[in-house]
């Protein structure tokens, strides 16, 4: 009797098993579903749709001052089309490109000093370097607004040294709305490179030197090579939020330096013409789209990523 039951009873406890492994992986699952739940729906609900919207409206026609659901390619046509549109936004992915190399310029020797500074000297340079996280952008565009304007710091200083006579223009030019980008998106540089430099050993630097190679070539042999990965990460960073600027330019340098972000804005809540402004925000976010993609290709993010 006692061995007859003992296969009924493994069953009976095989059986509890699977319930029990199927109960942990259904509250794995309801467990998965309510972390990822919020989030999933909130960027459905302020990404995805929006994103939607605007391409479903860039077709719409807008004549007399109304939008209207007939569809029509027009919109496209007269972006693509028309010379004042291409030359704003290929000036928009020039100051991309000019603003990443000052911000890599810049911000690789900052950051490698950051990582090779003392303990105590190294959070004192990590909290200069954050503090601009703490104040707004519209607080620090404006100040540099001050700084280049007619009477501003700049031109004091320039005719205190005796360099000009008259005010120079500063305000309101290509190369006040350049420092003014550099300037707020120059620490999304350094991070990403402090945190790749600060992890390579000084000792590798130390055996190249010893084995004759000179401080140039220890940092084209072996510094660069290594940083690779913040350094890609840091210039899709910077040229991505530069391209996409709005507040900086609209500042700095008024109407005549536009870039893409406020020729969108303007034609949404000025000209109050959505279909035209959804076709230059949908081509914009195609050739950014495209251009993530070509970089990720070029620096292989995801065998970095593997590594």
């Amino acid at each position: 009797m006692s061995v007859g039951a003992e296969p009924a009873g493994r069953t009976g406890a095989a059986a509890g098993t699977a319930s029990l492994f199927d109960t942990a992986r259904t509250s794995g699952k309801t467990r998965l579903a309510v972390q990822l739940g919020p989030g999933t729906a909130w960027l459905v609900a302020f990404f995805a749709i929006p994103i939607l919207l605007i391409l479903v409206y860039s077709f719409y026609s807008f004549s007399d001052g109304q939008m209207s659901s007939v569809l029509t390619l027009d919109n496209y046509q007269r972006a693509l089309g028309t010379e004042v549109y291409r030359t704003v936004l290929f000036k928009s992915l020039r100051y991309g490109l000019i603003v990443t190399i000052a911000c890599l310029l810049v911000g690789y020797p900052v950051a490698y000093v950051l990582a090779r500074a003392g303990a105590k000297r190294r959070h004192l340079l990590f909290l200069a370097l954050i503090i601009p996280f703490w104040t707004s952008i519209v607080v620090r565009t404006f100040a540099w607004k001050i700084m280049l304007g007619t009477n501003g710091l700049v031109n004091y200083v320039l005719r205190d040294l005796g360099l000009i006579d008259l005010p120079v223009k500063f305000l309101y030019t290509e190369q006040a709305v350049l420092v003014g980008l550099t300037h707020v998106f120059l620490p999304f540089m350094i991070l990403p490179l402090y945190a790749v430099l600060e992890k390579i050993d000084p000792s590798l630097e130390e055996a190249a030197m010893d084995l004759g190679a000179n401080r140039l070539r220890t940092f084209l042999r072996v510094i660069l090579p290594l940083s690779l990965p913040g350094l890609s990460t840091g210039c899709m960073l910077v040229f991505i939020l530069t391209i996409g600027s709005y507040l900086t330019p609209d500042i700095l340098g008024g109407p005549s330096e536009l870039m893409i972000s406020n020729v969108i804005r303007n034609e949404y809540y000025v000209t109050f013409n959505w279909p035209f402004g959804g076709a230059l925000a949908s081509i914009f976010l195609i050739i950014t789209l495209a251009m993530i993609l070509a970089y990720n290709r070029a620096f292989k993010f995801d065998r970095m990523a593997e590594r």
